[in-house]
């Protein structure tokens, strides 16, 4: 009777780390990564802003494209002329009723959606309608609204007794468009106060209102300042975007009715477009550039500035 030698146990093989070389260093791959969107921001973004740059100091001719060095003349060019101080203004005044409109309905609408009642989910989707819909469909659709003729505001002021109301009138254009621009901007700034009012503790309003406090008080000392960072943001965000409307104001009165509606970046347009005068054009751009940037850093020191010298005074 032969018996069967038991199996020989295999060697065991020890694993071992097989060290993957390259010769792509990590900050190599991780510029091989952003270069497709540099290349993409300076040809989009740098460029146009350094050319026109160099326009606003050309002279040049709209039929043979020669250029020759002109210095400050086209600064100077419209910087005395009536038409874009005039344009200036009415830049100013469209971006502090957008500003304020929009920033009312942003903070009204987060405050509300912080709120728990039945139907805030529907509320919620309804919203965000305005942001997702087009300028042009918007132009649209504000259009037939503000018509004096067939549009909804008209036939609710027949109602109750005022004929012939103009929406789009010299005295009330300006308002108007505004009141379209926060519209659909608002949307955006209620989402983003809403996010930042969902991390406010709930103690500090029970606390805040077993001590007797109202609701002004408590929006005050508990709301604004976990919302005064982010309503920072927002405000330099519509301001900029407000400054440099064009496309709501090109489809709904095309800078009419006269010029009482002729922005800044109307009139640029205008300028290089249609008059083909590129380096008064490029001036005026630069012009509006310099407003956005003074407005962008007064919202900035007006709101920020507070909030980090009450910081120190704590630190200290």
């Amino acid at each position: 009777m032969t018996t069967e030698a038991p199996p020989r146990a295999l060697p065991r093989r020890e694993s071992r780390k097989v060290a993957v070389s390259s010769s792509i260093s990590p900050t190599k791959f991780g510029l091989m990564l952003v270069a497709p969107v540099a290349i993409l921001l300076l040809a989009t973004v740098v460029y146009p802003v350094l050319y026109s740059l160099y326009l606003s100091v050309q002279r040049v001719d709209p039929l043979t494209g020669a250029k020759s060095f002109a210095g400050l003349v086209n600064y100077s060019r419209a910087l005395s002329d009536k038409a874009t101080w005039w344009s200036l203004l009415i830049t100013v005044y469209y971006t502090a009723c957008v500003t304020l409109v929009s920033t009312g309905v942003a903070l009204g609408s987060a405050l509300i959606l912080r709120e728990r009642f039945r139907g805030r989910a529907v509320l919620v989707a309804l919203i965000a309608l305005p942001w997702s819909m087009s300028t042009y469909a918007a132009a649209v659709l504000w259009r037939y609204v503000y018509s004096p003729q067939y549009g909804l505001l008209a036939g609710l002021a027949e109602r109750l007794g005022m004929d012939g109301v103009d929406f789009l009138s010299k005295s009330t254009v300006v308002p108007a468009l505004a009141v379209v621009h926060a519209w659909q901007f608002a949307p955006l700034g209620a989402y983003f106060l809403l996010a930042t009012l969902q991390s406010v503790p709930e103690d500090q309003y029970r606390l805040a209102k077993i001590d007797g406090m109202g609701v002004w008080l408590r929006f005050r000392h508990i709301t604004m300042p976990y919302v005064r960072l982010p309503l920072a943001i927002f405000l330099v965000l519509v301001a900029g975007q407000a400054a440099t409307a064009f496309d709501l104001i090109y489809f709904l009165t095309s800078g009419g009715p006269g010029n009482a509606s002729r922005t800044l970046t109307f009139s640029v347009y205008e300028t290089f477009f249609q008059n083909q005068e590129f380096g008064k054009g490029a001036a005026q751009s630069w012009i509006l550039l310099i407003l956005i940037i003074a407005v962008t850093s007064f919202y900035y020191f007006l709101i920020v500035t507070p909030r980090r010298s009450r910081g120190e005074r704590k630190n200290t």
